[in-house]
């Protein structure tokens, strides 16, 4: 008992939790570990029998769940889908304790804040609950409040499970290739954001700023006078959740293949577009309001696309708009993390082409991009190809807008509706101007690599030279390492005005009249006057060949 007292503080709730394992069929998981007496042994997990255990476990592990079932990079696609069942819904704290909770956050009494709270809330999960109210000026407001003990629960029990994954990883080589201590650092990670409600407000602020003036997307305003790390209010948004859609066919204002256009744009210019997204899309987060509009809440997971990010993305949804088998396997490649030694990539590319080319038989257009993505994530899985999280995320909003949209439209195709939106992005992606910033983007970041390798070179000198690094090296590569240093530095200068011109060139493209082809004359001068270097540098590189 004292071996775990030192890692666990809390060993009644450890006993609890090894109790429940047991009587649900994980004993065997704990065969080659010091718990091994705990238990007898039973057979193989299964997807529901683990989500019942989760439910039994508590709030804690419920979340951990609906994490897991977010991250189909880390559990297998069969648990996936059987942790997208869990329902986060716990009973109400009291009344009274909401406003103990409301007065210690935001140092007044409920009635002198509100002009009326409901005492009753709309919405009760493990980490908080909802109240509607009205502030003073008359504005509707939905009120969310974090549960007085939660902090606690959760860190006892992410302590417990700390403990139990290091025990796993250690003794069972099959589960440490999951790696459960990391998967325990990730929920971790994610809980602690989201016990921190300025967190989420900055989130929700940053959609409002994003959709300001959008007539087809409503974010609802943070009001930061109610709120504080425990307490956050927002406009309080009247719709109906997105999978009970079902109740507004028919109905005046509504139209159901709208509603799911106005969904998948939504997520597509909020990835594409500003490279942030809500990274948990379920029915129950998205609100269908009158007029077709789509309403967002609850902003505690996001996720981020970076330029680079973006740019793959894209060409993976182009290889499926053109049908281009080859391109979508190597962006998948290119995207992935691979460690030399764990991943042979022959496999795993001859495993996404028996995922693909079945589908070209029917025409990819028809495909379900959920079906696409689900099976290449598993085989990334099974091959040790860590797809970068955030394109998970996105995936998995994908596959939950999807299957609402064929629940409710079985005609609907996304690759089809997604067409004339990603042609669009490559259409600006391949406009003058912006191919000339990424050209001045990378020359810039180029110039500072040989700005750079002077000094760095003149240190690994000094560093050689006392003796620190053993190296044989002839005086005359260290001449022909300065030349080619002074060639390159001369190209790079060439290169940087002719990115210069273009850049001018392009923005000067509509100042003036135009003479050819809708540029002005101005603007044809700096092509040209970069077209004059191109050739300078081209020649260069020539004469030096020979």
């Amino acid at each position: 008992m004292k071996f775990f007292q030192r890692e666990i503080k809390d060993i009644h709730r450890f006993n609890h939790i090894v109790l429940i394992l047991a009587q649900q069929g994980f004993g065997h998981l704990f065969d080659k570990i010091n718990l091994r007496k705990l238990f007898k042994r039973k057979g193989a997990i299964e997807p529901e029998r683990l989500r019942k255990t989760l439910e039994k476990l508590g709030p804690t592990f419920v979340k951990l769940g609906q994490i897991l079932s977010l991250r189909p990079d880390l559990v297998r696609k069969e648990y996936v889908k059987e942790l997208g069942k869990l329902q986060d819904e716990v009973p109400p704290f009291s009344y009274k304790e909401v406003e103990e909770i409301i007065k210690k956050e935001l140092h007044k009494p409920i009635n002198k804040l509100f002009s009326s709270f409901s005492k009753k809330p709309i919405a009760s999960a493990s980490i908080s609950q909802v109240h509607k109210a009205r502030l003073r000026n008359g504005m509707t407001v939905a009120v969310k409040v974090q549960r007085p003990d939660s902090k606690e629960i959760m860190d006892t029990d992410i302590e417990i499970m700390f403990y139990i994954a290091k025990l796993l990883e250690k003794h069972s080589e099959k589960i440490r290739r999951y790696k459960p201590v990391k998967i325990v650092q990730e929920f971790k990670k994610w809980t602690d954001k989201e016990l921190d409600f300025r967190i989420e407000a900055k989130n929700a602020k940053r959609f409002y700023k994003n959709f300001k003036g959008n007539n087809k997307v409503k974010i609802p305003k943070v009001f930061d006078r109610y709120s504080s790390k425990r307490v956050l209010t927002l406009e309080f948004i009247d719709g109906i959740e997105l999978h009970n859609i079902g109740k507004v066919k028919g109905k005046r204002g509504y139209d159901i293949k709208e509603i799911i256009k106005n969904g998948f744009d939504l997520i597509l210019t909020q990835v594409f577009i500003d490279g942030f997204f809500h990274a948990d899309p379920h029915p129950g987060n998205i609100l269908v309001l009158k007029g077709n509009k789509i309403g967002l809440v609850d902003f505690g997971i996001v996720g981020y696309f970076d330029e680079n990010l973006k740019r793959k993305s894209i060409e993976l949804f182009y290889g499926l708009v053109e049908e281009d088998m080859d391109a979508i396997v190597d962006t998948f490649l290119d995207m992935g993390l691979i460690k030399e030694g764990e991943t042979n990539i022959e496999s795993f590319k001859n495993d996404v082409r028996k995922v693909i080319e079945p589908l070209q038989k029917s025409s990819l257009k028809d495909v379900k991009i959920s079906y696409v993505l689900e099976e290449v994530l598993d085989i990334a899985l099974r091959h040790r190809v860590k797809m970068p999280v955030d394109f998970v995320l996105f995936g998995k909003a994908l596959v939950e807008i999807e299957g609402v949209a064929l629940e409710y439209d079985p005609d609907f195709k996304f690759v089809e509706s997604s067409k004339p939106f990603i042609e669009k992005l490559i259409k600006k992606e391949i406009k003058p101007v912006n191919m000339a910033k990424d050209l001045m983007k990378n020359l810039l970041k180029y110039g500072k690599l040989f700005r750079e390798l002077p000094d760095k070179l003149d240190a690994a000198l000094t560093r050689i030279q006392k003796g620190s690094v053993k190296v044989d090296i002839e005086d005359t590569d260290i001449k022909r390492l300065g030349s080619d240093i002074d060639k390159s530095s001369n190209r790079l200068t060439y290169g940087i005005i002719i990115a210069a011109f273009l850049v001018t060139g392009a923005l000067l493209a509509s100042v003036g009249k135009p003479v050819l082809g809708g540029f002005s004359l101005v603007s044809l001068i700096c092509f040209g006057m970069a077209l004059i270097f191109a050739i300078f540098l081209f020649v260069s590189i020539k004469k030096e060949g020979k």
